[in-house]
C-alpha cells in the first residue's frame, strides 16, 4: 500500500513538472532549478521502473538495489543541492562531499557491508544525514537571502523544496539511524514506520511537481 501511494505522488509530481516544462513561463531565476527538479523526478521514476522490471524478472539484487537507491539517489540529491541558489557559495563544498560519500561507500563494500551481499544501510543512513546537512544550510539560507526579505516565503519554490526535502530525509535519517540499530535483518520490514517514510519521500516529490506552480497561483489570488 504505502509502495504504491509513494509511486502515485511520484507520477503525478513528474506529470505536473513536465506539464510545467512543457508549457510553464518560469521567472528567469527559475529556470535552472526547474531543469533541476525535473531531472530528479525522472531519474527516480526511471529507477522505480528499472527496479520493478527487475523484480519481475527476478533480476532483482542487492547489487542494483545499493547502486539505484544508495548511491545514485544519494548522488542525485547531491547534485540537486548544487544547482541550488545557495549565497553562501557553498557549491565546492558539495562537490567534496560527494566524494567522501563515495570513498566512505567503497570502504563499507571493501569492510562492512559487501555491495552485492546485503542493503548498505550505513551508506545509506551516511548519505541521509549529507542531504539533511545540506537541506538545513539551504532552508537557513533561503530565509536569511537580502532578495528575498520583501518577499512572502510561501510565494517562493524553494521554500517548499527545502521544507519538503528538510523533513523527508530527516524522516528518513532517524528512521536508518534506528533500523540499523536495533533491526538490521529486516531493515524493509517495519510495518507502520515505513508507511511513514515512504509517505514523506513520495509527499516530497509531490511538492517537487507543485512548487513551481504556487507563485503563479498566489499572483493570480492577488490580483483577483
Amino acid at each position: 500500500m504505502q509502495g504504491n501511494l509513494f509511486h502515485f505522488c511520484l507520477f503525478i509530481g513528474l506529470l505536473l513538472s513536465s506539464v510545467y516544462f512543457l508549457f510553464g513561463r518560469p521567472k528567469e531565476e527559475y529556470k535552472r532549478t526547474h531543469k533541476v527538479v525535473f531531472s530528479v523526478l525522472m531519474l527516480t521514476f526511471l529507477a522505480e521502473v528499472l527496479w520493478k522490471i527487475a523484480i519481475e524478472t527476478n533480476l532483482d539484487s542487492f547489487l542494483l538495489y545499493n547502486l539505484l537507491f544508495v548511491y545514485l539517489r544519494v548522488g542525485m540529491m547531491l547534485a540537486f543541492f548544487y544547482f541550488l541558489p545557495f549565497s553562501c557559495q557553498i557549491q565546492d563544498k558539495i562537490l567534496l562531499t560527494l566524494v567522501v560519500f563515495l570513498v566512505s561507500g567503497l570502504l563499507n563494500s571493501l569492510f562492512f557491508q559487501p555491495l552485492d551481499e546485503m542493503i548498505q544501510s550505513y551508506s545509506q543512513m551516511f548519505g541521509n544525514g549529507l542531504i539533511l546537512f545540506f537541506s538545513l544550510i539551504f532552508f537557513k539560507d533561503i530565509i536569511r537571502q537580502s532578495k528575498y526579505k520583501e518577499h512572502n516565503l510561501l510565494s517562493l519554490p524553494y521554500f517548499w523544496i527545502a521544507t519538503f526535502v528538510l523533513f523527508s530525509f530527516g524522516e528518513s535519517f532517524i528512521f536508518y539511524f534506528f533500523s540499523s540499530l536495533f533491526f538490521p535483518k529486516n531493515l524493509y520490514d517495519l510495518g507502520y514506520i515505513q508507511i511513514f517514510v515512504q509517505f514523506f519521500a513520495g509527499l516530497m516529490f509531490l511538492v517537487f511537481g507543485v512548487a513551481f506552480y504556487i507563485p503563479d497561483y498566489l499572483q493570480g489570488k492577488r490580483t483577483s
